[in-house]
């Protein structure tokens, strides 16, 4: 019976040609290189946050699937060992010996294990193919995080002389003498919610509303938000609202203010910008980079375009 099961998950016919990495070293070895690099480049490197996480969950998932296969595999040898395949039953005898109708509820019951257990092979064998999918999508997720962070290492001169550009700003507590909401941009052409930033922040939405607006709002201060919005740095300008996908012509709009702010950035002082799954981050080495699926419109700024400041 062992011959016709798929071969146990530390099994050369399981692996890989090459011996198998240690996900959790893999990825602890990883994250410690990120570490250093979002402290260095003052933080919230969205793009790579959003590799580690997704790295994280197909780990997750290949250590499931290798738990499932195995215990699966182990039921499947512990029934072999106690029926007829491994000899402890004698068929020969249940069917023969004893009374007719006995003969036949146990012959019954031969049958229905020898079905039940090629079911139950059959998903043992999927089960095999499933945890070697996960752990090749862990692999590749973690080769994506390793390539993320080398391009961001590459840029350290360049993002040096940018941080050293843009000193660290923070919003102020203390309302203007002239009324109004402390650090809030007045003169805006759109309504704004949450209407407290940094001063670059405040530059950069005024440069934006001013050639782009009205927009149907800007979100920028949300208290408690770990990241940028609830530091003041970031606004995002709403291309339409109730979580609904925008239109063609807001889609090309958002397309237009995104272009704007990513060829202004250095004029701007800005961070990284988020549309339609993208993002764009001014200290990595150029592009959009694809951003892991968040599950709706909203959070996969399909409605809006979020723009962060350093």
């Amino acid at each position: 019976m062992s011959s016709a099961l798929p071969p146990a998950s530390g099994s050369a016919a399981y692996a890989p040609e090459a011996p198998k990495k240690d996900l959790k070293k893999e990825y602890a070895k990883l994250k410690k290189r990120a570490d250093a690099l979002s402290k260095e480049y003052r933080g919230e490197l969205i793009s790579l946050e959003q590799a580690k996480k997704a790295a994280l969950r197909a780990g997750a998932d290949a250590e499931r699937a290798g738990r499932e296969y195995d215990d699966a595999r182990a039921d499947i040898v512990r029934l072999a060992s106690t029926t007829y395949m491994t000899g402890r039953l004698d068929v020969t005898s249940i069917v023969t010996g004893g009374e007719p109708d006995g003969a036949i509820r146990d012959a019954t019951m031969i049958e229905h294990l020898s079905r039940n257990t090629g079911r139950r092979v059959q998903g043992l064998r999927t089960l095999n193919d499933q945890a070697a999918q996960s752990r090749r999508t862990a692999e590749t997720k973690l080769e994506e995080v390793r390539r993320e962070i080398e391009d961001l290492e590459g840029q350290r001169a360049r993002v040096s002389k940018l941080l050293a550009k843009y000193k660290p700003e923070v919003t102020k507590t203390r309302a203007p003498s002239g009324g109004g909401r402390p650090d809030g941009a007045s003169g805006a052409r759109s309504p704004i919610v949450g209407n407290s930033m940094t001063a670059r922040m405040r530059t950069a939405l005024l440069a934006i509303d001013g050639r782009f607006g009205p927009f149907p709002t800007i979100g920028c201060a949300r208290p408690g938000d770990p990241q940028d919005h609830g530091s003041g740095r970031a606004c995002d300008f709403m291309e339409s609202t109730g979580g609904r996908a925008p239109s063609a012509s807001a889609r090309s709009h958002g397309d237009q203010v995104a272009q704007y702010v990513i060829s202004n950035a250095s004029r701007l002082g800005i961070k990284y910008v988020i549309w339609r799954q993208r993002i764009y981050d001014m200290r990595g080495g150029g592009g959009w980079r694809q951003m892991e699926d968040r599950g709706s419109i909203t959070a996969n700024h399909y409605d809006h375009v979020h723009v962060s400041v350093l």
